[in-house]
């Protein structure tokens, strides 16, 4: 590849890479090293590229054991490079290290030990980025679950058995109350498909993509969300990592309160917008993956009192 090999100083071997948004290549050298060459969308924003890296920096600096991107810089010593492609338009580029291991989607069986060590690991990257500030992270982003409702633009594009479950859920989601939480940068996207398994242990994510300053809940409650997916007993594979997320850095009892509101929300966002790409971006089968599980926790959650979930995800913590 003619970018790795100009700007990086790598002879490299490149094969393309899933990703929401931005163009990314896995890249291999005749001695085996690996990387990922990230090239933004052509109206990606500096500043939010920036935010990225600082988060990394902050994150290597101070959780060195976690498993994160390192950024490696081009051979002009830049940490971003922007570039013209053959059209005359203009993208950023970055070159990061690449992570062995498997996916949490891919580390089947998922038993409660793994799933405690996701918990933890979430905690410990929000411990790791607590009091980043960079004048990027006040951005409105469509997967922040401060934002949830944006999401219901899509809704029309439901069935109408969809949108009755989705409406419930986020009418709870409506009445959380963000001035009783904390607040930070957080990763915002740990899916099943961003979170790293090695020797059937969660040990970091991938993709800080969605960084963005909001409730620092929202984390363990995506990570929750999406381990719960394709579960016989999602409830208590929420609680397992709750606790685990608590032991580490305790939550408090209004973060504890709002958990199955942002489960919820986050799995009816993910219907909302898959519904939506199904036809914006019909040729990309990577954008449905969670669309079928997402609809099954919903209808699981939907079966049961909310309270009762509550209760238990309350009761997980406070005897962890």
């Amino acid at each position: 590849m003619r970018i790795a090999l100009e700007t990086y100083g790598l002879n490299a071997k490149s094969a393309p890479l899933p990703s929401e948004r931005d163009q990314n290549f896995l890249l291999e050298t005749p001695a085996k090293e690996r990387f990922v060459l990230k090239i933004a969308k052509s109206d990606e924003d500096l500043a939010v590229l920036d935010l990225q890296n600082a988060a990394l920096r902050q994150v290597a600096a101070r959780a060195p054991a976690l498993a994160v991107p390192r950024v490696r810089p081009s051979v002009r010593g830049e940490d971003i490079v922007q570039l013209q492609s053959e059209t005359g338009q203009a993208h950023y580029v970055r070159l990061i290290g690449w992570l062995e291991g498997q996916m949490l989607a891919d580390a089947l069986p998922h038993d409660m030990t793994l799933l405690s060590s996701l918990g933890s690991t979430m905690a410990e990257l929000d411990e790791a980025m607590s009091g980043l500030t960079h004048p990027a992270m006040h951005r409105t982003l469509h997967w922040d679950l401060k934002h949830a409702d944006l999401a219901l633009e899509h809704l029309s594009l439901l069935s109408a058995q969809q949108q009755h479950l989705v409406h419930g859920m986020m009418q709870r989601w409506s009445g959380i109350d963000w001035r009783r939480l904390r607040f930070g940068v957080i990763h915002g996207d740990a899916n099943d498909h961003n979170v790293l398994v090695r020797d059937r242990r969660v040990v970091g994510l991938i993709d800080f993509g969605d960084l963005v300053h909001s409730a620092v809940v929202c984390d363990l409650a995506i990570a929750m969300a999406y381990a719960m997916l394709d579960k016989p007993e999602p409830v208590a594979v929420g609680g397992a990592i709750a606790r685990s997320y608590h032991a580490r850095l305790p939550l408090q009892e209004a973060e504890i309160d709002v958990l199955y509101a942002l489960v919820g929300a986050r799995m009816s966002m993910s219907m909302c917008y898959a519904a939506y790409n199904a036809r914006a971006k019909s040729g990309d089968a990577y954008q449905q993956v969670t669309a079928a599980p997402a609809w099954q926790l919903l209808q699981k959650l939907a079966e049961l009192p909310p309270e009762r979930v509550c209760a238990a995800w309350r009761q997980a913590c406070t005897s962890g």
